[in-house]
Formats: structure tokens, sequence, C-alpha cells
């Protein structure tokens, strides 16, 4: 058990408000880990995600084959577990979380629950109309760690940006978890967020959502041209 009674009262009175079906897909290896492939605490996220699912008549988790399953492998996923969060029925598969969503970031679990589930992201109308102009793909990565109070800023940022906009990919990754990966982006603090586009950003720290606005617009093509 990750919740013992206290929390798990704390957490069901929070997503009291989640009226709306939010589905958990949890990818993980099953049993299948290939040569070289970064794994991280699957197991623990399953467990956890469902501990938590059972707090809310509206919460559901699903686990899957990052390697037989068809959504995986049109997705590319390669990296164990990936989870992604969305609107139950909705073909929506641009907000997902690589690794356990544990320390501070259980709290990146709760809002993100909140925001599908209330369907009210609470980014500034502003931000809303300006995410328009973004038509190409971006990936957002935002590297966290467990142990960090900043970096649940910089996670939602991220995911609030694509809730409104499908061409924003927006992952938070475990950096532990998956060092390689971290070693890629050179992630020397955290929170750090890669944002990819036709160029590249980088946004360091949790800042206001403004400013994953403005990286994310400048990384799209749009305002690269």
């Amino acid at each position: 058990m990750f919740l013992d009674e206290k929390i798990q009262d704390q957490v069901r009175e929070m997503l009291a408000p989640v009226h709306n079906p939010v589905e958990l897909v949890v990818f993980t290896t099953s049993g299948i880990e290939l040569p070289g492939q970064e794994v991280g605490l699957q197991d623990e996220a399953l467990g956890l995600l469902k501990e938590v699912a059972a707090l809310n008549p509206n919460l559901s988790v699903e686990q899957r084959s990052i390697h037989a399953d068809p959504e995986a492998q049109t997705l590319g996923l390669s990296y164990a577990p990936t989870i992604l969060l969305r609107e139950k029925g909705s073909e929506r598969n641009n907000i997902r979380f690589l690794g356990l969503p544990a320390g501070y970031e259980f709290s990146t679990l709760l809002e993100t629950l909140l925001m599908l589930g209330t369907r009210e992201s609470r980014l500034g109308d502003k931000s809303q109309l300006e995410l328009q102009q973004l038509t190409t793909p971006v990936r957002m990565q935002a590297f966290v760690t467990p142990t960090c109070p900043y970096c649940p800023q910089a996670v939602l940022a991220a995911y609030k940006l694509a809730y409104h906009n499908p061409n924003i990919i927006a992952e938070g990754v475990e950096a532990n978890e998956f060092p390689g990966l971290s070693r890629r982006y050179n992630i020397s603090g955290v929170p750090d967020t890669i944002i990819s586009g036709t160029s590249q950003q980088r946004v360091l720290g949790g800042q206001p959502d403004r400013v994953f606005v403005e990286a994310a617009l400048k990384a799209s093509a749009e305002v690269a041209a």
C-alpha cells in the first residue's frame, strides 16, 4: 500500500470535483525488456495509480504492453512506465508522465486528474488565444525529481498547454529513472524543460505559464520562420 488511510481521505476529498471520467493508461514492458532499454519504477507506478483510481468512481487504470500495444507503436513510446492521462474514451495522447509520479510529483498527478475531470485548466485567456497560432508539432519534456518542490509547476504548465493544443506533446520525465534520456539533454538540475519544434527552447525552473507559452511559440515553425 502506497497511501495510508489519512492520505486516502485527503486525496478522496481533493478529487471529489472529478465528475467527468478520466483514464490512466500505463504502458509497461509486461515482463519483456529489450537490451539497452531504460525501465523505471513501472510496478510501483501501476500500484500507486490503482490506489488513486480506487478513490473516485470516475477514474480508471488500464495496463498495456509498450512492446505489443498498437497505440504504443503508433506513438513511438519506448520508456516504461509511460502514463497517458486523458478523458475516458477520447483519443488524447499528448499528456504523459514517464516514471513514478511520487513525492512532489504526486501533486502533479492529482492536479492533472482535476484538470481533465473538471475540464478546467486555469490557463489564462490570453495564453489560450495565443496557443491557437501553434499549428506544428512541439514536444515539451519537463525533467523533474520527486524531491523538487518547484518541479510540479513546470510539468503542470506543459500539461495546460497540451490540454488546449493537440499539436503539443507534454511529458513529465522523472530524471532519476531515465538517466540516459537526462544525459541526452544535459540535465544537471530540475525542473528543466526542453521544448523541441523547428527550433529548441529551454525553460529552467518553475516559471509562470506565460514563459512556457512564449517558449513553445518560439519553438514552433510559425514563429521560428
